[in-house]
């Protein structure tokens, strides 16, 4: 069985060195190495490793996607956090990664094997619930998100939803995490699947 190679990237050396003891613990998975979170190091050293996924923990989320964003072939993601969480919508907006993870930073190890591996395989798996009920079908989307999904459902990626609506990336990446905490999807897919389901947009 294919060990995943796995980069630790947290801010403090003891959680990085807790994290890294309880990823050896698992049969699966390997630590290719740790890396502190802060921007400048990754964005020098991150390029240059090629891991299956990464297992993080801190508050740069949104800087590390940026890089990610910017690699031909990323890796796949795992976050560690909290719920009610300010993290998952970052995740579920990103068309950047090949899959990802979001769990509770007690998680145990045979969980953040279990979470590695299905990121790496190009799965969506997030342990703390917090999806959002979904609303009625006349009040869900806003006449911009009703656009926004229209694309997201032609397969286009963020930076080409901004430059068809003539909008940033900040505000298309925004939209899209309205419309997945407003279906209550986890994805992208699902969101556009939820879509179609409800009438929304055209498949």
């Amino acid at each position: 069985m294919k060990k995943i190679c796995t980069l630790i990237v947290a801010p403090y050396a003891p959680v990085r060195a807790g994290l890294a003891a309880l990823l050896r613990e698992s049969e699966v998975i390997c630590v290719q190495g740790e890396l502190p979170g802060n921007t400048e190091t990754l964005t020098r050293m991150l390029p240059g490793l090629t891991p299956d996924a990464i297992l993080y923990e801190g508050d740069g989320l949104e800087q590390l996607l940026g890089i990610l964003s910017r690699m031909p072939e990323p890796p796949a993601l795992v976050v560690l956090g909290e719920a009610p969480s300010r993290e998952l919508p970052l995740l579920q907006a990103s068309d950047a990664l090949p899959g990802w993870g979001y769990l509770g930073r007690d998680s145990e190890a045979a969980t953040l094997a279990l979470a590695l591996q299905s990121a790496a395989a190009g799965l969506v798996v997030h342990e703390t619930q917090t999806r959002t009920t979904p609303a009625p079908v006349d009040d869900v989307l806003t006449h911009r998100e009703l656009e926004v999904i229209a694309l997201m459902a032609q397969g286009l990626p963020n930076k080409l939803i901004a430059f068809k609506l003539g909008v940033t990336l900040h505000t298309a990446k925004f939209h899209v995490a309205q419309i997945l905490a407003k279906l209550g999807a986890a994805s992208r897919t699902e969101a556009v699947t939820l879509g179609a389901r409800r009438g929304l947009i055209a498949l």
